[in-house]
């Protein structure tokens, strides 16, 4: 497996409140999180930052020994209520209290399967061949409408209310976390990233990007293209090539 990744600020912010990190483990194994802050100047930043840091500790010094499904699955799970407790604590903090929050999605591939942990609107997907399929469901008040019929893809994509999420960490105690696992083969690729990317390309050029065969520019002409389209967000991709 391999990993690229890239992140942006955009055209509108100074600051960039997305954080990500990857690695490799030494049964083989490899991992990814992506973090998009939410909040003040700085606070959506530092709640992004402690998330990937805690997140990325845990990974590197507990995972390596876990090999049944389900230990996985309340690892993942576990360590990002954890995280949502951290977040939380610092922000209710009496002597400094701050609004913040962060979505996160955090990826596992052990073996032939991808362990997904997510809550917000950071996206994951995979491509095999030429179909690149969503396989997080956004937390957001948009993906609630579409999903009882009230509006319509197309008009999703303009929503005055697109950037509400109705699920991120560090806001509430019970936050919605969501697990996912699924199969992965030889040539398949996992794109992780932050809506700055989804909200701006659309998915034939992502498929399009993906495939080109340079595995390492991918993430930088991801990022590319939605700065070329008017970068509107802190745009961050991370891709796995399997």
């Amino acid at each position: 497996m391999r990993i690229t990744a890239c992140t942006h600020p955009g055209c509108r912010h100074d600051e960039n409140q997305d954080n990500f990190r990857g690695g490799r483990l030494s049964d083989d194994s490899y991992w990814v999180v992506l973090c998009d802050g939410m909040g003040g100047a700085t606070s959506g930043g530092m709640a992004s930052e402690m998330a990937v840091d805690f997140l990325t500790e845990k990974l590197n010094s507990e995972s390596v020994e876990l090999t049944a499904e389900q230990q996985i699955k309340d690892f993942m799970l576990d360590i990002v209520k954890q995280c949502n407790e951290l977040i939380l604590k610092r922000s209710q903090n009496p002597e400094q209290p701050v609004t913040m929050g962060t979505t996160v999605v955090m990826a596992l591939i052990k073996g032939n399967k991808c362990h997904l942990v997510h809550a917000g609107d950071s996206r994951a997907y995979i491509l095999r061949k030429n179909d690149l399929t969503q396989v997080t469901h956004d937390h957001s008040i948009v993906q609630e409408l579409l999903d009882s019929g009230k509006i319509t893809p197309a008009q999703a994509q303009n929503h005055p209310n697109k950037n509400i999420i109705t699920s991120a960490l560090g806001v509430d105690a019970n936050t919605r976390v969501d697990y996912k696992e699924l199969p992965v083969g030889k040539n398949e690729m996992l794109l992780v990233c932050s809506d700055g990317l989804t909200n701006m390309v659309r998915e034939e050029d992502i498929i399009s990007i993906l495939k080109e065969p340079d595995f390492f520019r991918t993430a930088d002409h991801l990022i590319d293209k939605a700065v070329e389209a008017g970068g509107l967000d802190n745009i961050t991709a991370v891709v796995v090539s399997i």
